[in-house]
């Protein structure tokens, strides 16, 4: 519309003068007419110019259409380049997160089963550990009892020995007993009777004693 009423004052005023007036009429009334239709046009396109460019009702179809040229070509950039790099990140550093996921659920069960073989060590080594030490107390067991078995024998042994011996001398001792009681015997009966004892009488009477004590 601005357009339109520039153009309308330039023809307005480079337009060829019109037939002479009449008799009677001065030239400049002409003249001020012109200037006059020129000052309207003006002010109505300022008048024009005073609203919002993109609020004009005749606009509207350009608007929507640029604006779907607009929309298309923001959709097809986002679609082709920024979607993909978007994408892309999002997918490496979810495969990141992943990896990292994986290698802490890896190193769980490495370390799950390292202590996992530290028990079983643990347990078999203490398992061996009690079968080596009933093992050493069977054999120490059975070598004490061996020594027990060997000392006792000879302590048995033994006994006979000292029984023997000791019977021996009390055999000796008794035989002596009674030859010192025969003696004895006859030197009292000597002195009490004058005379001497009967050897046969002597051994009877000893050997009777020595039966009774």
């Amino acid at each position: 519309m601005a357009g339109h009423t520039a153009t309308e004052l330039q023809f307005a005023n480079v337009a060829p003068p019109e037939d002479p007036p009449a008799s009677g009429q001065p030239p400049a009334d002409h003249a001020s007419e012109d200037l006059q239709t020129g000052t309207e046009h003006a002010a109505n396109g300022h008048e024009g110019k005073a609203g919002l460019p993109q609020l004009d009702t005749t606009t509207f179809a350009g608007q929507i259409f640029w604006l779907l040229i607009s929309f298309a070509i923001l959709y097809f950039v986002i679609s082709r380049i920024a979607a993909p790099k978007i994408s892309g990140v999002i997918s490496a550093r979810a495969g990141r997160i992943k990896g990292d996921i994986d290698e802490a659920a890896a190193a769980k069960r490495a370390s799950e089963a390292a202590i996992a073989a530290y028990e079983k060590a643990l347990a078999d080594a203490r398992t061996r550990a009690l079968k080596l030490g009933d093992e050493i107390r069977k054999d120490v067991q059975a070598d004490a009892d061996k020594k027990n078995a060997v000392a006792a024998q000879q302590l048995a042994a033994d006994a006979l020995k000292a029984e023997k011996r000791i019977a021996d001398m009390r055999t000796a001792a008794m035989a002596r007993i009674g030859d010192v009681a025969r003696e004895t015997a006859g030197e009292i009966v000597s002195k009490l009777t004058g005379e001497a004892a009967n050897i046969s009488e002597l051994d009877a009477a000893v050997r009777g004693a020595l039966k009774r004590a």
